[in-house]
């Protein structure tokens, strides 16, 4: 009798036991694929996010930069002695601004089609800033305090706000502070070499560069702090390496509304209005300014002059001797002088500042190598402004302040910023009141 062989019952369970693990991996590839698909949505998400809110930020940024470009442009405008009342009309009357106040304003660069900007100017008081509005009384500095009136000002400072929107309705808020320049009275945005016997006093007779300083020749004298963002060498006690100081454009263009008269390209002097008042002639002068059609200057070489604001399409020359400030009657000649390329002085003007605070501007460079005089204590202070470089040297006396924005040298009077022999600058503040800049920034959470 055959006897059969029998599954064995080791075999039937190895059999289940394989079966089990399949479904075990199986089900535990389709939770690895599960959590795959999640966390890959989840990153998705994710980056949709971070890039929308880069988008609104991006929004945010270009109409801060938009708003504060246009307000500081505005304050610009104002005359300097009239800064706090002109911040008060501005307030009242926003609408006097070139941008739209309140309204989406699309970021058409943006590869977010959805992405725009809003801006808003306000008063650091006023209600419609929410939680973050304040009157900046509690932090012991009495001179920024605000009055709690949303449309007057009491500290020469405003907020500028602008909020970025993007996808999924993302939005960013940032605020920027902007208030009046603080220089003190030299500042040049590049080096600066100071020889001989300057003489710099006043109650704000700083001096800084952004780059190197050389102070040499031991005999100069400068009241104030003496900071350089570069290497300094010299004898007298000095900030090495302190912070960049932000300096304004200088921008001939921004000064014309100032003018009185205008001394054309083509030899011309018209009004401020653009009335053509005289045409040079070697026989004809246009108030004691001569013209050269070849080296595009208006030279002053007279002893007298006319009182007012010139604006000058090209360069301009002073080496006549107007003016006097001796005798018990002063009598200078008040002129402010713009200029769209330099300016070069070499005689020995008596000078006070027809527009109010404002001696010189040049959209080249500033050369003074004469005895000019602006320093009578009856005159008033006058700011110098210098698009490229500055060279002073001779006895110049000086009442004010000058700022040199060291742009890229194009003009060929000066080529480095340089001040020598018996130069005296006198600087007792308060210049530049309607040159304002970002003094803070912040993102509203």
């Amino acid at each position: 009798m055959q006897t059969m062989p029998h599954a064995s019952s080791t075999a039937r369970s190895e059999r289940g036991s394989a079966l089990i693990g399949v479904l075990l991996l199986l089900m535990m590839m389709s939770a690895l694929a599960a959590a795959l698909g999640v966390s890959g949505r989840t990153e998705t998400l994710v980056a949709r996010n971070h890039a929308s809110a880069a988008q609104a930020r991006t929004a945010a940024e270009a109409g801060l930069n938009h708003a504060v470009q246009v307000v500081v442009d505005h304050i610009r405008s104002i005359d300097p002695g009239a800064v706090e009342p002109g911040l008060d009309a501005l307030l009242a009357d926003l609408s006097v601004l070139d941008i739209d106040l309140g309204t989406p304003i699309d970021l058409n660069a943006a590869s977010d089609s959805t992405a725009e900007y809003e801006v808003a100017v306000m008063d650091e008081d006023d209600p419609a800033r929410g939680a973050d509005a304040t009157i900046l009384n509690g932090d012991g500095d009495a001179t920024n305090d605000e009055d709690n009136v949303a449309t007057t000002d009491n500290n020469l400072k405003l907020i500028v706000r602008a909020i970025g929107r993007a996808k999924d309705s993302t939005t960013v808020t940032l605020e920027a502070v902007i208030g009046p320049y603080d220089l003190g009275a030299l500042v040049t945005n590049g080096d600066l070499d100071i020889s001989g016997s300057v003489d710099i006093d006043g109650t704000n007779g700083d001096v800084h560069s952004n780059g190197d300083m050389v102070i040499s020749g031991g005999s100069a004298s400068i009241s104030g702090t003496i900071s350089t963002s570069g290497e300094y060498t010299g004898s007298l006690a000095a900030i090495e390496g302190a912070p960049e100081v932000p300096l304004p454009t200088v921008d001939p263009e921004d000064y014309l509304q100032h003018a009185d008269f205008i001394l054309t390209s083509d030899g011309t002097m018209t009004d401020g209005a653009g009335t053509v008042l005289c045409t040079w002639s070697a026989e004809t002068s246009c108030n004691s300014w001569e013209w050269s059609a070849g080296s595009q200057t208006w030279t002053m070489n007279s002893n007298s002059a006319v009182d007012g604001t010139y604006y000058v399409e090209g360069n301009a020359t002073i080496s006549g001797s107007p003016g006097s400030f001796s005798g018990k009657t002063p009598d200078p000649w008040n002129v402010t002088l713009i200029a769209e390329k330099s300016i070069d002085i070499s005689g020995s003007p008596d000078i006070a500042p027809e527009t109010n605070q404002l001696l010189f501007v040049a959209g080249g460079d500033l050369e003074i190598s004469g005895g000019l005089d602006s320093t009578d204590p009856l005159s008033a202070q006058g700011q110098i402004l210098v698009h490229e470089q500055i060279n002073f040297s001779g006895s110049p006396s000086l009442f004010g302040q000058i700022v040199v924005e060291n742009a890229e040298d194009v003009e060929t009077l000066v080529h480095t910023n340089s001040i020598s022999g018996s130069v005296a600058i006198t600087y007792n503040g308060g210049l530049g009141s309607n040159l304002y800049t970002v003094t803070g920034w912040r993102e509203v959470r």
